[in-house]
């Protein structure tokens, strides 16, 4: 059997190191078509979004039906991964548009415009969707760092959340989870903020920007 070893050497500050080994399987369909993936990795932490096998609602794209399966998202690797049968981590070959998580409700959707270090396979957790988008996006890098007088190198993993608000042109704009951050990039400043102090709206919290969005989504 053909087996393709991949090799990514990263930097310090951020760093996507794997050795990867695949082999094709056939799971039906031309979109259902993966790989087995496995990672050997010598850092601390974990590379996913969420540490065990989440139920999901896979949706492929228009016109295809979706598929119920445990998955995993590889921060890392920007990639989702599906449990198999033998309990191994495999690869879609052609990435999904979307997943729901079946038990949080959460959903994740790809196809934006590219931005910063993510492309348009980037997922993203959806927390408005209308007119407008309101995005959160968890991230992972890796830092490498050396001790005092020793060569040893410690390569930990670390969390990274941003949030971006998305217009009609699907370019996720970069915001900070504030008031004037969130306000200025929307427009209307002095409307929303007397919207939100008439309302006793917390915009830090998900029913309080669900709020102010949909409030927003009317003019």
């Amino acid at each position: 059997m053909k087996k393709i070893f991949l090799l990514l050497v990263g930097t310090i500050g951020f760093v996507s190191a794997e050795a990867q080994v695949y082999r094709n399987v056939n799971m039906g369909g031309d979109h259902q078509t993966i790989r087995a993936k496995r990672t050997d990795a010598d850092f601390e932490g974990s590379p996913y979004l969420f540490s065990d096998w989440q139920k999901a609602v896979v949706q492929f794209g228009k016109g295809i039906e979706p598929s119920s399966s445990e998955v995993k998202y590889d921060l890392l690797a920007d990639l989702l991964v599906l449990k198999g049968k033998d309990g191994e981590e495999y690869e879609f070959k052609d990435q999904p548009k979307e997943f729901l998580l079946t038990s949080s409700k959460e959903l994740y959707k790809n196809g934006f415009a590219p931005v910063d270090k993510f492309t348009d396979k980037t997922f993203y957790q959806i927390i408005y969707e209308g007119k407008i988008k309101f995005l959160k996006k968890t991230a992972k890098t890796i830092i490498e760092s050396k001790g005092y007088n020793t060569a040893t190198v410690t390569r930990k993993i670390a969390d990274d959340t941003q949030y971006y608000i998305v217009k009609a042109d699907n370019k996720p704009i970069k915001v900070k989870y504030t008031e004037k951050s969130i306000f200025s990039t929307l427009g209307r400043s002095e409307e929303l903020a007397r919207y939100c102090k008439e309302n006793k709206l917390d915009i830090k919290s998900t029913d309080g920007i669900v709020r102010l969005l949909t409030y927003y989504d009317t003019f």
